[in-house]
């Protein structure tokens, strides 16, 4: 009775929301990229190298949850290189950042469908999975109900569930004991494993398998790659660089305005701003202008131009650009929106400053804390923050040299996940 419920509120309120969909797909093509598969019309083409096949069907939201799961796709294919991998998105960022990442990993690339029960049922039908994996925090009640039907096992790999998930999941108990009573959790700390378990999920099926993220392995930059990379944002030799990727709406103007106080104390300085979207390029450019500083956007070639900002409107380099920051800071912190994975800095052994607004990357920001590699700042003590690390080489270093050792601490989840997901894989893999 519940799922029926569901289903029909989901349909009802896809005939509500539907003139607000339409007016905003053709406004600015956000709901466009995609929209047949996301009705389950997914080109024959796509699926036609499945037929008959082993299939393990792998899923990421957008473009953080796709980067921590290659690893373990690459892990995976390394152990099972006969099984088709089919890899699934919600955005088309994240889509993009499966293309280029998982180039020679993913057999085919789709859209996740929508959690109408017609449409899921025709999707894994069509796909025919073996099994189904899944990263950090994607429940779609009818969806898994089809899997359990249909006797596909269902994997969480580095499974999070926030306050806020826990309490909303636990008013619906008809609808949610019964997806994570079927559910493997991978959880990503104790306290995910404990929610997991109390929303229904075994314990014996519930480890603490770790963070993904802290796997993830970024090209290591000589100092060859950094001079280049250092030229083509045109930054020049001795230039103090401060990164602040992945910001969202209001962040640019605080960090502009940070940079306005600190540029003529510490010259030669420059900014580089990476948008977490780039379709806010616009928005950028229009932050930066008003701000009076000068700036070249990375797409239309930065090296030669003198310039005091960067903007990084490109996508896929703002990983490799934090190994040429002096510091870096990231993004969607210092504004309510959740956060971004604070460990991309560490791995260059970069000093991390942060906002307040944490959500789920609490853990991260505790850990670097814990270790001297984080910082966490106000919009009003930003500036104070950046001066003291600039002023100091040995502080930089030392904060730096923290953060790089706390990820290198961590690692090993990957293969932990690997390992459960092959204890449910069956003789028919």
């Amino acid at each position: 009775m519940a799922y029926i419920l569901y289903d029909t509120l989901l349909h009802l309120s896809l005939i509500v929301l539907l003139p607000y969909f339409l007016v905003r797909a053709f406004s600015s093509g956000k709901y466009l990229s995609g929209i047949q598969e996301r009705f389950g019309l997914i080109d024959v083409g796509k699926l036609e190298g499945l037929k008959g096949e082993k299939v393990a069907w792998f899923h990421a939201v957008s473009v953080g949850e796709t980067k921590a799961v290659m690893p373990l796709l690459k892990l995976f294919r390394e152990r099972h290189p006969t099984v088709k991998i089919v890899f699934s998105t919600v955005t088309p960022t994240g889509g993009r950042v499966a293309r280029k990442e998982g180039v020679s990993l993913i057999d085919s690339l789709i859209y996740f469908p929508l959690d109408l029960s017609w449409v899921s049922r025709r999707v894994i039908r069509r796909i025919s999975p073996g099994i189904f994996i899944t990263v950090e925090k994607e429940f779609w009640p009818n969806f898994f109900r089809i899997l359990r039907t249909n006797s596909v096992p269902s994997v969480v790999v580095n499974g999070t569930i926030s306050e806020r998930s826990f309490r909303r999941y636990r008013r619906y108990p008809r609808l949610f004991k019964d997806l994570f009573s079927a559910l493997t959790f991978c959880a990503r700390t104790e306290e995910d494993r404990e929610r997991a378990i109390a929303l229904g999920t075994p314990a014996k099926r519930c480890p603490a398998a770790g963070n993904l993220k802290f796997d993830m392995s970024p090209r290591s930059l000589d100092k060859e790659e950094m001079e280049r990379l250092s030229s083509l944002m045109g930054i020049r030799p001795g230039e103090r660089v401060l990164v602040a990727g992945s910001t969202h709406s209001g962040e640019e103007r605080i960090f502009l305005d940070a940079f306005k106080k600190l540029k003529e104390e510490f010259r030669p300085l420059k900014l580089i701003l990476a948008p977490r979207h780039p379709e806010r390029t616009n928005e950028v450019e229009t932050n930066v202008r008003a701000s009076g500083l000068s700036y070249v956007k990375r797409s239309a070639g930065a090296k030669g131009i003198s310039h005091d900002v960067v903007i990084l409107d490109t996508l896929g380099e703002l990983f490799l650009t934090y190994g040429i920051s002096t510091v870096a800071f990231v993004g969607g912190t210092l504004v309510d929106s959740g956060g971004h994975n604070l460990l991309e800095p560490a791995f260059f052994g970069k000093p991390v400053l942060y906002g307040p607004y944490l959500k789920s990357y609490l853990y991260m920001a505790e850990l670097l804390e814990k270790r001297g590699g984080g910082m966490r700042v106000k919009e009003d003590t930003l500036v104070g923050a950046l001066r003291k690390l600039l002023s100091s080489p040995d502080l930089r270093e030392k904060m730096g040299m923290n953060a790089k050792r706390a990820v290198e601490e961590n690692r090993g989840a990957t293969e932990k996940t690997v390992k459960v997901i092959e204890g449910l894989m069956g003789a028919d893999f």
